[in-house]
């Protein structure tokens, strides 16, 4: 496609971005149709239908086969979260990565049969003053057979390199959110009162035929680590 039609289509888009986002398109408002948006933009058909599927994928408007398209409700239960960590100098350290026999609660999480034994990877962080702002545990399902994973069991720096491994697309994760007291291990391993309360966010990465492929535990201190959403739709 031409430069001319990219710049065309992209100019149908944000200037119904702008209608809705102003108030002037509500939900559930039915859009003009592909043929008057053609004689309104002095476009072609193909022109005004790539605009539409910009603006599908960017869930404001959806379609109705044979109707036409409609502008969407925005669904503000729903948020996108995302972590803020004030740690922007400090350092990074992987204080053990080692071969787990799991306990019961960890192989009803990851799915996979007591004999199996897992990866556990552990990471520390801390600002530039030193101190412990966040402390990581990884679990990933160890397979023998694999002889990159013993390699890189010695020398990665990061514990990322089994899901870099695998398509981004391929998998998906899910959350849960909740406060916990540091306790007598943690409050050891940050170096904080055992009483003082904790983030913690589970987080289960699993491709789409529903295998767990890897558990993560992320303990944050405040007001080190933030979490922070947003829900509907933002007009960036």
């Amino acid at each position: 496609m031409s430069r001319t039609n990219h710049t065309t289509y992209t100019i149908i888009q944000e200037d119904i971005k702008k209608q809705i986002f102003s108030g002037k398109l509500r939900p559930g408002d039915l859009l003009d149709s592909e043929s008057k948006l053609c004689e309104k933009y002095g476009v072609s058909r193909e022109t005004v239908r790539k605009a539409l599927k910009q603006l599908v994928a960017e869930h404001l408007i959806y379609s109705k086969p044979k109707v036409g398209y409609f502008v969407s409700s925005p669904n503000h239960g729903d948020f996108t979260v995302s972590f803020t960590d004030t740690n922007q100098k400090g350092a990074v350290s992987y204080p053990d990565i080692k071969l787990i026999h799991p306990d019961q609660e960890l192989l009803d999480i990851l799915n996979i049969p007591s004999s199996q034994g897992v990866l556990e990877f552990s990471q520390l962080t801390k600002n530039e003053e030193g101190i412990c702002v966040s402390y990581d545990k990884k679990y990933i399902p160890y397979v023998k057979s694999s002889p990159a994973v013993e390699t890189e069991m010695r020398f990665s720096v990061f514990p990322d390199f089994a899901l870099s491994k695998i398509s981004t697309f391929s998998y998906y994760s899910e959350i849960e959110i909740k406060a916990v007291p540091a306790g007598e291990q943690l409050a050891s391993v940050l170096n904080c009162p055992k009483e003082e309360p904790l983030l913690l966010v589970e987080q289960t990465f699993k491709q789409h035929d529903g295998k767990t492929i890897a558990f993560a535990r992320h303990y944050g201190r405040q007001p080190y680590v933030t979490l922070t959403g947003i829900s509907g739709q933002k007009n960036s």
